[in-house]
């Protein structure tokens, strides 16, 4: 009897430790708010890079941009993973290096978006179904009458 309620003790107890969330938080790691180390129209690229630390990501089109994104996601046992919490602060730059406008959005103003399902052809010939299957036809290296060559016996002669 003993036995019996210590493994329903034990299942109950590895059940519950299923309940608890896997929690994964990745970016950058906020010491407190952006705006209090950066100044609009004041602070350099240097001083931002020596305080907040490099980039999440940086814009390679348009405006000179630098992200910090904070991301937090869980996960209940084995479903997908959910973000439920993000931060992201982007540092516009003017033509002098110096930052010109702060701007944080997090997950109520974020927007999916839609991967495009579309292939790009590549140059060249494509093999059908029978050029597949028959294509190797004929096409095998012929045994060598190396004998120094690994795993192959010598026929004597020595």
């Amino acid at each position: 009897m003993k036995q019996i309620q210590s493994v329903i003790t034990l299942l109950c107890v590895t059940l519950l430790m299923g309940c608890s969330p896997k929690v994964n938080s990745e970016g950058f790691v906020r010491d407190g708010s952006i705006k209090n180390h950066v100044v609009v129209g004041q602070t350099t690229k240097d001083q931002v890079r020596s305080t907040l630390g490099s980039p999440s990501a940086q814009s390679t089109f348009g405006d000179d941009a630098w992200y910090y994104i904070t991301e937090r996601q869980e996960a209940w046992g084995f479903f997908k993973p959910e973000v439920v919490a993000q931060d992201t602060t982007r540092l516009t730059f003017d033509k002098a290096g110096i930052v010109a406008k702060i701007e944080t959005f997090n997950l109520q103003n974020s927007q999916d978006v839609a991967m495009v399902a579309r292939t790009t052809p590549t140059e060249g010939h494509t093999l059908g179904f029978f050029e597949q299957l028959l294509g190797n036809i004929g096409r095998f290296n012929a045994p060598s009458n190396d004998t120094s060559a690994p795993g192959r016996k010598s026929t004597g002669g020595y």
